[in-house]
């Protein structure tokens, strides 16, 4: 009589070849998925610079209103692109951030590489002050509305943020909404 041996299983893991081609499906996929990764990451930091500066605008109105003073949001150095300040200018808006005179609220940082911004406003300035009433306006105190647009030329992407006449500020989109939210044609 003959016993019958019980067969050992074989352990049994991955071929070299079935781990070639899982890999080199992995790459493909990857390889797919990359400009669309790219070109949403673009999207986001434009949506995000665009929302600081709203957000800029927002905390100097409040600010303007709480100390019933004078607060202002103007590019570093004249240009948007560098980030942007909010500053208490007290009773003399003028535009410019003056170390131990005016008293300084917040720096955003600079617009990420790539993002550029153009403005427009009915005061020609490059900065727009808010009144103790939270109005927006030039440095003769005159109402004034602005509108500042960040583009990604690499991906067509933009966001205007609009301040109105009242001071309120807001974010949009021009491509699918260009009927209410454009740049006006007055632009720096």
């Amino acid at each position: 009589m003959t016993l019958a041996r019980p067969r050992l299983a074989r352990p049994r893991g991955f071929t070299l070849i079935e781990l070639l081609v899982t890999v080199a499906v992995g790459v493909v996929l990857i390889g797919f998925a990359m400009p669309g990764m790219t070109a949403f990451m673009k999207n986001q930091r434009l949506m995000t610079a665009a929302d600081s500066l709203n957000n800029a605008m927002t905390k100097a109105r409040t600010v303007a209103a709480a100390t019933n003073s004078y607060v202002t949001v103007a590019p570093v150095d004249g240009d948007w692109k560098n980030g942007w300040r909010v500053f208490n200018e007290h009773a003399a808006p003028d535009g410019t951030y003056t170390e131990g005179v005016d008293t300084l609220v917040t720096v955003y940082d600079a617009l990420p590489a790539g993002v550029e911004a153009t403005t427009a406003s009915t005061g020609d300035n490059l900065y727009i002050s808010f009144s103790p009433v939270g109005y927006s306006q030039t440095k003769d105190k005159a109402q004034m509305f602005m509108s500042v647009q960040l583009a990604d030329d690499s991906t067509k992407s933009q966001r205007i943020v609009e301040v109105s006449l009242l001071g309120r500020s807001r974010v949009c989109n021009p491509v699918p909404d260009a009927t209410y939210c454009a740049l006006p044609t007055q632009a720096h």
